[in-house]
Parts: C-alpha cells; sequence; structure tokens
C-alpha cells in the first residue's frame, strides 16, 4: 500500500473502523503525489465531530478514579488525543511529500503507534460503559497543529510540545491508577508511556538535524514555536518527569528550560520584576540609579525570583541569571508556583528578540514603578503609570503629611522642613516637648538608611554637613521625635485608580536597632505574633478597624489622581510614651511597591492555615557566623534544621531558600513555615 493512500485514508475517513485499520500489506513510499491543502477538519463520525470552543466534558478530579465512570471519562478525553496526534500525522505526511525519507517513514511508525493507543482506550473505557464520541471532544490539538508550515513545524508543534507535555501525564497516571489497585489501566499508560518517549525522542532528532548551526535544542525549538503556543505547553499540570525527557534525548538545559515555564493559566500572564532600586531611582528620576548602588544591585540580582511570593503559575518573572534546575525543582517541589522565566540581557533589559515584545500580557508587575521599572518594561505597554505624583509618594514628607491628618496621633506627626532654619526650629520644638531624642529622615531613604539621631545641644559639623547635603539633593527632611519602639509591623493594601485602597492584611515586622529589615511574619492571627503588652494595646486601639475601614479614606486623598496602581504597604510601630503606656504610632512611612512584608502575607496562600510564615534575608556574614564558608553551606545547614512538610500541598513546616543559594553574591532569602518561623523571627529580633 502507498504511503500517501493510507495517510489520506486515516485522515479523511469517517469511520473509526478505516481511520484505526493498519494499512494493507507493506507500506511504500514511491509516488508521495503533490502536497494537500490542509482541511478545517479530519474526517470523523458524526459523534466525533470537535465541539465548538469551551464545549468539553468536565474531567474528573483523581479522586474519583477508582470508580469505572470517572474513569472512562478521563480514558475518552485521552483517547481524543491519540486520534487528533494519528490524523495530524497523517496531515504531516500529505502535506510535505519532499521530506527526507526517513522522516516520513518514522512518521508512519509513530501514527501506527498511535492507532494503538487509541483502540487501547477505546476497549478500556467501554469497560466502564462508555463508547468513544459518547461525550464531546475538542480540537484543541488541530488547531494549534494543523497549520504547520514545514516538517521542523510539525515536530516543534507536536512532537516537541504536545507529547513531551503527555511524558508528564502518562507516566503521573500510571501511578494513580497503579496506587488505586487498577493494574490494567496502570499497564496501559506505561505503554503510552514508553512509546510516547519514542515520539519525542524521534522530534529531537529532526530538530537537531535541521536547526540553525549553533541555536542550543531549546532555543532553535522556541524560535520555530508561534504563539500562542510557547514552552509552557510542553509541561504538563501534573508533576514534572525530568527522567522521561533525558531518556527521549533532551539536554538538561532544555529540560530545565521547560521546567521554568510555568503550565499556562487561562488569560493572559502578568509579568514581575523585582526592582528594589526603585525608591533610589524615584529620587534621581534615573533608571541606572540601583544598578550603580552596589548593595541594591546585589540585592536585585540575588533575589530576582522574590516575585514567586506573588504570583501565581504561568505568570512571567524576568530575572537577571537563570537558576540551576536543580533549584527550580526544589522551589516546586515546596508548593511555590511554577512561574515563566524570563532572562534579561547584561543590561538588565529585554532583549530586542524576547518574545514578550509580540505576546498577549496581563499586568504589568514591578516590584515599584519608578524610572528604573518604567525603562524594562517600556517595550511591553504603551502607556506606563509612572509620573511626578507617584514619584511623591515614596517621600517620607508624604506620610508625615498623612499622619498630620489622623485624629489623636498628629501630636506626633513629623514635621516638613525646606530650610536648616526650619530643621533646627523644628528640632528644638521637639526637645521643648519633652523628647530626649530626634530623628531627622531623608525624604527618599531604603531600609533605615538616611536617618540621623540628634540629641539636644547645638548638632556636630558633621550632623550640619548631613542636614545641608539632603536639603541640597532633596528639597527638605522629615523632623520627628525619636520614639522608644516597642514592636513593628505594616499593613498592606491594593490599589487601583478610582477605588478605595483595599486592606489586605497585617505582618509583624523585625527590626535591628537602626530601623533596617531583619524579618517578617505572617499568621492566620496577627495579634499573637506579637509581645503581650503590644498585642493589647493594638486591641485597645482597635487597629484592625483603623487600618481596615479608617486608613483607606486619606490613603486615598494622598494617592489622589497619580494613577497609582499596584502593592502599597503602610510601616507603622507600637511605642512606650513618657507614663509607660504603649501607643500606637499608626503611619510611619508609606511603601508603594512591593515590600518585604507584603512578601511574607503573600506566602502565606502556599502555606497551610494555621502555619505562621516568616521571611528573613540573610547576608554572607551570617554563613561565617554560623563557622561556614559559603551561602551554599548555610542554606544546607537551614534545610536539614528543617526539612519541608507538605499537607495537601501546602507547606506545613520547614524552610525554602527562594534564590539559588550556588549563584547568591551576597543575599539568601528564605521562607520559614511552623515552628521554624517562630524561632526565625524570635532569633531575629536579636539581630
Amino acid at each position: 500500500m502507498e504511503l500517501r493512500a493510507f495517510a489520506l485514508r486515516v485522515l479523511l475517513a469517517d469511520s473509526l473502523a478505516e481511520k484505526l485499520a493498519p494499512p494493507e500489506g507493506p507500506v511504500t513510499d514511491e509516488s508521495p503525489g503533490p502536497a494537500i491543502v490542509t482541511p478545517d477538519a479530519p474526517g470523523r463520525p458524526a459523534s466525533l465531530r470537535m465541539a465548538r470552543r469551551g464545549d468539553r466534558a468536565r474531567l474528573p478530579p483523581e479522586n474519583e478514579l477508582h470508580r469505572d465512570e470517572p474513569r472512562a471519562v478521563l480514558l475518552h478525553f485521552f483517547a481524543n488525543h491519540e486520534l487528533l496526534a494519528t490524523e495530524l500525522m497523517a496531515l504531516a505526511i500529505l502535506r510535505f511529500p519532499e521530506a527526507p525519507p526517513a522522516f516520513r517513514l518514522a512518521l508512519l511508525q509513530t501514527l501506527r503507534e498511535e492507532q494503538v493507543h487509541t483502540r487501547l482506550y477505546m476497549e478500556r473505557m467501554a469497560r466502564g460503559g462508555l463508547a468513544f464520541g459518547d461525550l464531546p471532544v475538542n480540537g484543541y490539538f488541530w488547531r494549534q497543529v494543523a497549520s504547520m508550515e514545514s516538517p521542523l513545524d510539525y515536530v516543534s508543534r507536536l512532537s516537541l510540545t504536545f507529547e513531551q507535555a503527555n511524558l508528564d501525564y502518562s507516566r503521573h497516571f500510571a501511578g494513580v491508577f497503579s496506587r488505586l489497585g487498577d493494574e490494567d489501566t496502570a499497564a496501559l499508560m506505561r505503554r503510552v508511556y514508553e512509546d510516547e518517549i519514542g515520539h519525542v525522542g524521534c522530534g529531537v532528532h529532526w530538530l537537531r538535524k535541521w536547526k540553525q548551526k549553533g541555536d542550543s535544542d531549546f532555543s532553535a525549538w522556541r524560535k520555530v514555536l508561534r504563539l500562542p503556543l510557547s514552552p509552557s505547553q510542553a509541561r504538563g499540570t501534573v508533576p514534572f518527569n525530568a527522567e522521561g525527557r533525558r531518556r527521549a534525548g533532551l539536554d538538561d538545559s532544555f529540560i530545565a528550560s521547560v521546567q521554568g515555564f510555568a503550565q499556562r493559566r487561562r488569560g493572559a500572564p502578568d509579568v514581575f520584576l523585582f526592582n528594589p532600586g526603585a525608591e533610589r531611582a524615584a529620587l534621581t528620576r534615573d533608571a541606572e540609579a540601583g544598578r550603580d548602588d552596589p548593595t541594591t544591585s546585589d540585592l536585585a540580582r540575588d533575589l530576582d525570583l522574590l516575585p514567586l511570593l506573588f504570583c501565581r503559575a504561568g505568570d512571567i518573572v524576568l530575572v537577571r541569571r537563570r537558576p540551576s534546575a536543580e533549584h527550580l525543582r526544589s522551589i516546586e517541589e515546596a508548593g511555590l508556583p511554577s512561574a515563566e522565566l524570563e532572562t534579561l540581557d547584561a543590561s538588565g533589559r529585554l532583549s530586542s528578540l524576547s518574545p514578550l515584545r509580540a505576546r498577549k500580557l496581563g499586568a504589568l508587575r514591578p516590584w515599584g514603578w519608578s524610572a528604573d521599572s518604567a525603562a524594562v518594561l517600556e517595550p511591553l505597554a504603551a502607556r506606563l503609570p509612572w509620573n511626578d505624583a507617584i514619584r511623591s509618594l515614596y517621600s517620607k514628607a508624604t506620610a508625615a503629611r498623612l499622619l498630620g491628618t489622623i485624629p489623636d496621633a498628629a501630636e506626633l506627626a513629623g514635621t516638613v522642613c525646606d530650610t536648616m532654619a526650619k530643621t533646627l526650629a523644628a528640632t528644638a520644638a521637639w526637645f521643648h516637648k519633652g523628647h530626649a531624642a530626634v530623628l531627622l529622615k531623608a525624604p527618599w531613604s531604603l531600609a533605615g538608611r538616611g536617618h540621623l539621631k540628634v540629641l539636644p545641644g547645638a548638632p556636630p559639623a558633621a550632623q550640619m554637613s548631613w542636614i545641608e547635603s539632603v536639603l541640597a539633593e532633596q528639597k527638605c527632611l522629615v523632623v520627628e521625635p525619636r520614639l522608644d519602639r516597642v514592636a513593628d509591623f505594616s499593613a498592606h493594601y491594593d490599589v487601583a485608580p478610582g477605588r478605595l485602597p483595599q486592606f489586605r492584611g497585617i505582618v509583624r515586622l523585625i527590626n535591628d536597632a537602626a530601623g533596617r529589615f531583619v524579618a517578617c511574619v505572617a499568621s492566620r492571627h496577627f495579634h499573637r505574633l506579637m509581645p503581650r503588652e503590644a498585642s493589647r494595646a493594638l486591641h485597645e486601639s482597635r487597629a484592625h478597624h483603623f487600618y481596615k475601614e479608617v486608613l483607606p479614606h486619606p490613603l486615598a486623598a494622598a494617592i489622589g489622581d497619580s494613577g497609582f496602581r499596584g502593592w502599597l504597604g503602610v510601616d507603622a510601630f507600637l511605642h512606650r510614651d513618657a507614663a509607660g503606656r504603649v501607643r500606637l504610632r499608626p503611619v510611619v512611612e508609606i511603601n508603594p511597591r512591593g515590600t518585604m512584608g507584603r512578601a511574607a502575607l503573600e506566602a502565606r496562600r502556599f502555606a497551610a492555615p494555621e502555619s505562621p510564615v516568616a521571611w528573613r534575608i540573610f547576608y554572607q556574614r551570617h554563613a561565617r557566623e554560623a563557622g561556614l564558608r559559603t551561602l551554599t553551606e548555610f542554606a544546607a545547614q537551614l534545610r536539614a534544621a528543617s526539612p519541608v512538610a507538605l499537607r495537601e500541598g501546602r507547606l506545613l513546616s520547614g524552610a525554602v531558600c527562594l534564590n539559588d543559594p550556588a549563584k547568591a553574591a551576597k543575599f539568601l532569602g528564605v521562607l520559614f513555615v511552623g515552628e521554624a518561623a517562630r524561632h526565625e523571627c524570635a532569633s531575629g529580633e536579636g539581630s
């Protein structure tokens, strides 16, 4: 039988008996004929015609697969995929008559295996009382592959995308059915899995033959894929199967790259960027300001996976360096979302060849809107929410003015001063009111930097010089009393133009004596995280009601019509007054950006409801203090002391290193859950 005649029968026959019948006698390929025009749909019996988009049977959950009917529904779904693959392979034979004979014969071999798979699924589902065609079938594979333009395009779409994903599904469900004691179905899934390894391997072979010299396998494959296809469709929504991919011949770099792409969610993905230099860039209006500061630059590079705590599966995170495959696997095994990672170029910008430039995207979500994030994200949107009104939200002068509008708190609001004389007068006024020390704050400063403690008497020359420098650079500063802090915390909001800020929760902050961030902890019961007297003061001041119901109104007024949207945090603390009472200072700073406290709050999504979550950043000195040489050794020690434990896919306890310790230059971000969270926050208070 001629290969062309066999392929035409498989593609166009309207009965399953003809479609799934083997060729009549030996197959020859002596008359390939002209390329056919792709039909709108393959021939099929009426019961198996492809349904409208979205019209599909509901797939049963795994905990129902021990019953005949749900199992048959799942197998019906798989059978349709096998039939679609059979038809698409026949189409490829007919569309590319000039392809190498070895390629066409390989198509014949895989087609015949797909026919067998379809028949086996039909036989197995019939034992559950379901015939093929009793349920609606979708034509997604056909819509995504039938427009193929070359043999390389075919292997890229079908072999290396959809069949690669089936390496995950077939092995996973073989295990599921085996655990359920259904060895017949498990054996069927294992057979499909073993054949699928060969099909993907065939795609790898021809990709390497046809790709451009110098291209890696992954880059060559990704170049060929056309939207809406992307590497995200080459992995399943079940556990990732690296072993099967290696057996198919994919190299470790390819496998790691696919694992870095999350399974696509519905809708366009959001794009996340960690840019801790946002505040510095806001001050200078210079997109490179953060890169010019070594500490900020190292933080941006080491912790660029921090947005994983904020995103959902299928979102995109822009990174400076790609973490190792082993590290990505450890994050995924801890239950964190597997996002698609897009590596920025050496200048920290999107490559001119980045596929994101032509892709439909959701929201752009930098850590902070500023000159630096606008420069990176500008190629992805016509208009970005960055302007001088948003810039002013970063200023501590804005927080001081906001505090001045709140009854019972205005008396401690800082004074905004724009001259040396006003600064000295405001300082003297606070001393006159009985405060032992005064704090001067530069409007734009980071995590405790840019503060100056002033004692009674004439300021020393060095302090006068500091004041002059801040006034010259930033045009003003804030003068406020230095209070006896008891406990720090932050309240968090989502902000969008035209609506009140939406309250999301409160997080305890652990800062050192200089006000620098050490750690933060979030829990379902926030008050239990605080010292007893602080918890009592929060209750007496009705803090939760204030942050949820009262503060959004003056916050909205402060934001005004700036157009700001995104995360916003309000730092606050409890302090002891001269009479020994613990009082609330409800606003200390406004952070119109992501914060470490918000990161802890978001991380609660991945933890068991009763488990507290702590987020802490360690430095090289912590490794040395532990008697270790590297952050890699330090990370191993943390993991050994607090191994990860999950319950129903959510973290119950343990330590999760968010960034790759082997590639960290100075910083290691660690998520602690359960008792480890309580311990780390307690130890952090002494840092």
